[in-house]
């Protein structure tokens, strides 16, 4: 309730409180007292028991909306835990205690993974009451004594005093990890989030509440741009990579808007006739200072700072337009891939967004397939599903990449309209050594064959490996045994001399 209101209704119950008390005291009174002098005595009785009576009102109404408005200046109105402010005053407080007792402090800042998208898809209610639960979790998980607040947003902040930072505090961290990852989502029982983690202790890395909150903020920052679920000790060199992140940022939204990224061509083999089954398009970035930029730095960059969502809008229409330009999309190159991201079905536009981008498509649709991770369609499982429903309507075929590494495998074939699986390239590089991994691909292999699912293995580096998975029966492979990705030109070239060794033989 603002001051405004808090005022108002103060008033409006001292105005009623006074109209009732004029109204029927003077009847009460002359109903006692028919003597014009006791009357006059009952008067003056009466204003001062309205006096008393309304004061005391006064002082209760006044107290009620002071205390809710004290209470509201130190507490997160959402989750009821301390907000920044008073959070940083009461981390003082003990950071001090902590200096004279020469004692240390651990201070943990989460930020939860995906927390935007179940926003945007399933509403500010649901996400509200998956803070709440969170606050619950984190009220429930410690034991000890310790301080938690809200930093707002999905970011929330835990202080613990007098720790031993390797026996207690890691252990605690990462089965917090867990616990967050396994917390159920009602409206969303297939969907669940991960967080990251950013870590900082006193008196090692500051010596002020400040500074201390300052690191663990950059130990989060440093989390959070290596992926999902990560947990980071803040060093001193993390300052260091945070302004080179931020510039790296600004260059990279400078690199979008101006079309300046670039697209290469990743071949896929069939096993069986060696020929090309189709291509993944991928993107990349030469910086003009910096050089190369690995996918693995900037695409987790762009989808951290919403900027995922333009690259998929510049890859897919370049990338069929170069194809059907060289004469290459619905010939030699039967298939053409494009990783997409869960925040490409975020909003009621994704669907209009994809039919755009497919539009100069002169034929077939079914030339064109998504490969989505398990991890992001769980992020958005509605708004994948109804994205997808229209798309395979158009032939649109659906690709789950990195498949085995999620949690939920089984259960997104169940809810998806998945034609492939990808076998990530983590289970096959040690096919000739580790024979857990090999079993893993057997069984995915089989999996796949039953549910009539085609199987695309990636990273295929060695022909040991490309022997295994035919053996197995796995139709298609990827990896640089058979093709490092390429630009355009060079992707003409590769495909003619596959076309000229065919004809020669």
């Amino acid at each position: 309730m603002s001051p405004r209101r808090a005022a108002a209704f103060i008033a409006i119950i001292y105005l009623i409180l006074g109209l009732v008390w004029i109204r029927f005291s003077d009847q009460f009174a002359l109903a006692l007292a028919a003597d014009s002098n006791l009357l006059t005595e009952l008067q003056t009785f009466k204003g001062w028991a309205y006096v008393i009576v309304t004061t005391g009102i006064f002082y209760f109404l006044s107290k009620t909306a002071l205390d809710r408005e004290h209470n509201l200046s130190e507490r997160d109105g959402l989750t009821r835990l301390l907000n920044r402010h008073m959070f940083a005053r009461e981390l003082s407080s003990e950071i001090e205690f902590c200096r004279e007792n020469e004692q240390t402090m651990v201070l943990i800042v989460l930020n939860l993974d995906g927390f935007k998208q179940l926003n945007s898809t399933a509403g500010s209610d649901v996400g509200d009451r998956y803070l709440q639960s969170i606050a619950g979790l984190l009220r429930d998980h410690f034991k000890q004594r310790v301080l938690l607040g809200r930093f707002g947003g999905d970011e929330f902040a835990i202080a613990i005093p007098a720790v031993t930072w390797l026996d207690q505090v890691l252990p605690q961290a990462q089965h917090l990890q867990q616990l967050i990852q396994a917390q159920i989502i009602p409206e969303l029982p297939d969907s669940a989030l991960s967080a990251c983690f950013g870590i900082a202790r006193f008196p090692a890395d500051s010596s002020n509440a400040e500074q201390l909150i300052e690191a663990a903020l950059t130990a989060l920052e440093e989390a959070k741009s290596m992926g999902s679920n990560r947990l980071r000790l803040y060093k001193s060199e993390y300052g260091e990579h945070a302004s080179k992140r931020t510039k790296l940022l600004f260059d990279l939204k400078t690199a979008i808007a101006n079309k300046k990224l670039s697209i290469v061509y990743q071949p896929q083999f069939n096993l069986t006739d060696q020929r090309i089954s189709g291509v993944e398009v991928l993107a990349r970035w030469h910086h003009p200072e910096e050089g190369f930029i690995p996918p693995d730095i900037f695409i987790p960059l762009a989808e951290q700072h919403g900027l995922i969502c333009a690259i998929t809008d510049f890859i897919m229409p370049t990338a069929i337009r170069e194809l059907l330009h060289a004469d290459l999309l619905y010939g030699s190159i039967p298939r053409l891939s494009f990783n997409v991201s869960a925040a490409d079905f975020n909003t009621n536009t994704s669907t209009q967004r994809f039919l755009h981008n497919l539009a100069d498509l002169p034929g077939d649709w079914s030339v064109i397939e998504l490969e989505l991770t398990e991890t992001s369609a769980l992020l958005n499982l509605e708004g994948v599903k109804n994205v997808l429903k229209v798309l395979r309507e158009r032939g649109v075929q659906v690709s789950l990449d990195d498949f085995g590494t999620g949690y939920s495998s089984l259960n997104t074939l169940r809810l998806l309209p998945i034609q492939e699986l990808k076998i990530d390239q983590s289970f096959v590089r040690d096919l000739a050594n580790n024979a857990h991994d090999a079993r893993l691909v057997k069984t995915i292999l089989a999996m796949a064959n039953a549910l009539h699912l085609r199987v695309v293995a990636e990273g295929v580096e060695s022909q040991q490996q490309a022997r295994y998975l035919q053996q197995q029966g796995c139709q298609e492979v990827q990896g640089f045994l058979y093709a490092k990705p390429m630009g355009l030109q060079s992707l003409k070239s590769f495909v003619h001399n596959i076309r000229a060794s065919a004809v020669q033989l």
